[in-house]
């Protein structure tokens, strides 16, 4: 699911999260953040079991990965990756970012985390290693936490991106589909058709 490796040098961004399900904020807000900053790519990274978040009622890694690629089926800069489904050890983004910049020797890579992640990125492993090594790309929501500034060092490269304000989550999907709601319009309608077919969320 990694795209193939190329001579040319990429701007790639890497979007991590539990993406469960994927929906729409995660799709228009990887847009927007692609066009702003010119990016060549962006890969989904969906996490296996995510160390700083605490998950119930959520979809094994396999039907994310699924879930993710039909989202993003048709977009040439979008592609998912299962590197940490696949790994062995906890979701930890330094290894990520170390498997990808021996994936792709020479691009630059620009780590997509919201303002939340962002305040809490000291309690990372290795954050300072992180920060060190790529730029990272901070989407601001509207009205949302200000940034703490005492995390990074000068010279080091943080781009803050204000994206549109988007009432849709992955738990407001996961509670309607629950419940016996729709959730036509809230994310694409290939997710829709696999989360039916797998009966997952409760569906049924």
């Amino acid at each position: 699911m990694v795209m193939a490796k190329s001579d040319k040098t990429f701007k790639t961004g890497i979007y991590g999260g539990t993406f469960n399900p994927v929906h729409y904020g995660h799709l228009i807000n990887a847009e927007y953040v692609r066009e702003s900053f010119g990016l060549d790519r962006i890969i989904f990274i969906p996490a296996k079991k995510p160390v700083h978040k605490e998950m119930t009622e959520y979809a094994s890694p396999e039907d994310r990965i699924a879930m993710l690629s039909a989202a993003v089926k048709g977009n040439e800069y979008f592609s998912v990756s299962d590197i940490e489904v696949s790994r062995e050890s906890d979701s930890y983004t330094i290894y990520t970012i170390e498997a990808m910049e021996k994936l792709y020797p020479g691009d630059e890579l620009f780590l997509i985390i919201g303002s939340d992640s962002f305040n809490e990125l000291d309690t990372w492993k290795s954050y300072r290693d992180i920060i060190d090594r790529v730029a990272i790309i901070v989407m601001l929501r509207p009205g949302s936490i200000n940034l703490r500034r005492d995390i990074l060092e000068p010279g080091q490269k943080v781009l803050l991106h204000e994206n549109p304000l988007i009432g849709i989550s992955s738990s407001g999907i996961r509670e309607r589909i629950g419940a016996g709601n729709s959730v036509r319009y809230l994310t694409p309608d290939s997710v829709i058709d696999y989360i039916y077919s797998k009966g997952l969320y409760k569906v049924g």
